[in-house]
């Protein structure tokens, strides 16, 4: 027994609580520099902001020199408003040019009307099948009538 109880202990390894001569610490470290030099560098070579100037535009008066000025950028309406139909369509007319003064109920635009002239005519020939069934319908409870008054 004693001579596999030594053999067993030949087998066992001994730790120390030292770290080993090899040890792999440094990664972390290295890794987060490497990040920490990319966020700088991002930083430093991103696009500044671009400054923008605003000036009134003018009427040219008779007599200056007339110039074209071509410009690009965003304009913004000071008021904005909502306008629809009562119907969807096709706009086939717009009697308004951006930035006219309108009143209230005034036509802005035309729209095809195609589609609701179609069912329009669908509608009233629907109605005169209507009427046509009311009619025979009538007739019948005439003769149902008189039917009725002869067997009594």
């Amino acid at each position: 027994m004693s001579e596999i109880k030594g053999k067993l202990e030949g087998l066992r390894i001994e730790r120390s609580d030292e770290p080993e001569r090899g040890s792999r610490a440094w990664i972390p470290i290295a890794v987060a520099v490497l990040v920490l030099l990319a966020i700088v560098g991002w930083w430093w070579s991103r696009p500044s902001v671009a400054e923008v100037r605003t000036a009134m535009a003018r009427e040219i008066e008779v007599g200056e020199s007339q110039t074209v000025l071509n410009a690009s950028g965003y304009v913004t309406a000071r008021r904005q408003a909502t306008v629809s139909s009562k119907v969807t369509g096709k706009v086939v007319e717009v009697l308004i040019e951006e930035g006219m003064e309108v009143a209230a109920g005034q036509v802005l635009a035309r729209l095809d009307s195609s589609n609701v002239a179609a069912a329009l005519r669908l509608s009233e020939a629907q109605l005169e099948q209507q009427r046509a069934a009311l009619t025979e319908t009538r007739v019948r409870l005439a003769e149902a009538e008189l039917e009725l008054s002869r067997t009594e």
